[in-house]
């Protein structure tokens, strides 16, 4: 008996699990704490908020990236990017020099 396969839209990502850390991120506030610390803001009107920036990095480093050059796997993540809200993704070099 073989069972049959069903094919849907939805996006899929290895790293669902992040759900459960943008939940901890919003029950603790702290990204309403960094905001409060009045973080830089870019002049540029391509620049990325700094909270997307932080956070994107610590995405990065719950997933396992080890290198700056690691950090497009969370650029390169639509879903990543729907469960925190980022609008867009800093590249590796944001971060430090490669």
């Amino acid at each position: 008996m073989s069972m049959g396969h069903e094919y849907s839209d939805n996006l899929v990502t290895p790293w669902g699990g992040m759900k459960e850390m943008k939940m901890l991120i919003d029950k603790t506030g702290i990204s309403k704490k960094l905001i409060e610390l009045g973080l830089p803001q870019g002049k540029s009107n391509n620049s990325i908020d700094s909270i997307s920036i932080i956070e994107s990095f610590w995405v990065s480093i719950w997933i396992g990236c080890f290198r700056f050059s690691h950090t497009a796997v969370v650029r390169l993540d639509e879903v990543l990017r729907q469960i925190f809200g980022w609008k867009r993704v800093a590249f590796g070099t944001t971060f430090g020099i490669l």
